[in-house]
């Protein structure tokens, strides 16, 4: 096998043309991801190494769309999209590609719904890749997402860039009204809102709002003994907050530690916080629901009548 071709993703084509013999493509260490698609001891880990590979022999006017888009710009994602076959569009009137691990689409969104971006492979290595700008991807993504793991891509997006996100949003939907997605997303940005830092603080914000709970602020600034703090979700009004706390906030010492300090800070000052877990806000919420309309009722709010206390969460990990 030529050196060159150790540890690359490769249409069959060039391999041959680099002096791999064909009988030598047939081995077992030789994978074939896609048809036309050879790859030598080359990982496919990630989503971004399998559309590496894929792009040896995508079509020069196709780009990746949807929630494979959406990966490879970084957006936070279910748990699923991480196996899903990559999503591919090409404009109305092409041939969409097909074959095993690859889902086509045609769509007419009208230039520019595309542009070169620069990926990280899971190598390390930055390749290039034709991706949905950032307007084409939320809105070939909306027809794929839950309404509220699109709000939380939205979210992200935002945190990322607030004002491209928002220009993005508003000129696809200028010239796609009508297109599939156009109705979600143009919902989902309506739910959006700025400075959310993750999609379990998106999906509790969201899982609030539902059970009916007033709007809460995003990371309020709250001056303390040790400094100004941000609480994820906040009524300045009654001085209660909510925190999510991932995995990470139980297994790292430093991490458990500064929470500590944060919580104590925070009741130092007159605030009352309520703790949201993982297994809270994916399994069972009531009890944060129930521990946090008792706050607030403590501090003068008042409930609607329809409180829904034992709604289910809005979506999956």
């Amino acid at each position: 096998m030529p050196t060159a071709v150790r540890g690359e993703s490769l249409s069959t084509a060039e391999a041959l043309r680099l002096g791999v013999p064909p009988d030598r493509l047939r081995r077992a260490d030789v994978g074939h991801p896609f048809h036309g698609v050879v790859t030598f001891a080359a990982p496919l880990a990630t989503i971004a190494d399998r559309s590496w590979a894929y792009a040896q022999v995508m079509p020069e006017s196709a780009w990746f769309s949807n929630t494979t888009a959406a990966a490879l710009r970084g957006l936070p994602l279910p748990a699923w999209c991480r196996t899903a076959p990559l999503h591919v569009t090409v404009d109305r009137g092409r041939n969409a590609p097909r074959g095993e691990g690859v889902v086509g689409h045609q769509r007419d969104l009208q230039a520019p719904a595309s542009e070169q971006m620069l990926v990280p492979l899971s190598t390390g290595e930055t390749v290039p890749l034709r991706v949905g700008t950032v307007g084409a991807t939320l809105l070939t993504a909306a027809t794929d997402l839950e309404l509220s793991d699109l709000v939380a891509i939205i979210d992200a997006a935002r945190w990322a860039d607030e004002r491209s996100t928002f220009d993005g949003i508003d000129r696809i939907l200028a010239r796609s009204a009508r297109r599939a997605g156009a109705s979600a997303l143009r919902r989902a940005a309506q739910l959006s809102r700025a400075g959310v830092r993750s999609r379990p603080e998106s999906h509790l914000r969201l899982l609030l709002r539902r059970a009916g709970f007033p709007e809460p602020e995003i990371a309020p600034e709250v001056e303390t003994p040790i400094g100004p703090l941000h609480p994820d979700l906040a009524w300045s009004a009654f001085r209660v907050l909510v925190e999510y706390e991932g995995d990470r906030h139980r297994t790292d010492d430093r991490v458990f530690a500064n929470d500590l300090r944060r919580f104590d800070a925070f009741a130092d000052v007159g605030w009352s916080a309520v703790r949201c877990t993982r297994a809270d806000l994916y399994g069972e919420p009531r009890r944060v629901l129930g521990s946090l309309a008792r706050r607030l009722r403590d501090r003068g709010w008042v409930a609607p009548a329809r409180l829904r206390l034992g709604i289910r969460p809005l979506a999956m990990p």
